[in-house]
């Protein structure tokens, strides 16, 4: 049969995985499930570890907000929203954080 125009590589399965597990980890955060989000976030950073640590801060921070904002987390997530300006994650940490 014809041949596929490009062959899927080991690199595409890896960004196929971390896609849908992010894909996941913003299910979460959408449920509020803060104790989802951090088995989620954990197998994140263990499968993932040199991909956006920004992005896997955020997720615990967020997971943090939703149990609960006390003043150190409030602080952090201004910290986040103040310095990570090009995270997909500053609506959430706004959403669920500084609100």
């Amino acid at each position: 049969g014809p041949r596929h125009p490009h062959p899927i590589t080991p690199a595409h399965r890896r960004l196929f995985r971390e896609n849908a597990l992010l894909a996941e980890l913003n299910g979460a955060v959408d449920g509020s499930d803060a104790a989802g989000l951090r088995r989620l976030a954990e197998r994140y950073r263990a499968e993932f570890p040199e991909d956006a640590q920004q992005l896997q801060a955020g997720y615990f921070l967020i997971a943090d907000c939703l149990d609960g904002a006390g003043v150190d987390t409030r602080a952090r997530a201004e910290r986040y929203f103040a310095e990570e300006r090009a995270s997909l994650l500053r609506r959430y940490v706004q959403r669920h954080c500084l609100r």
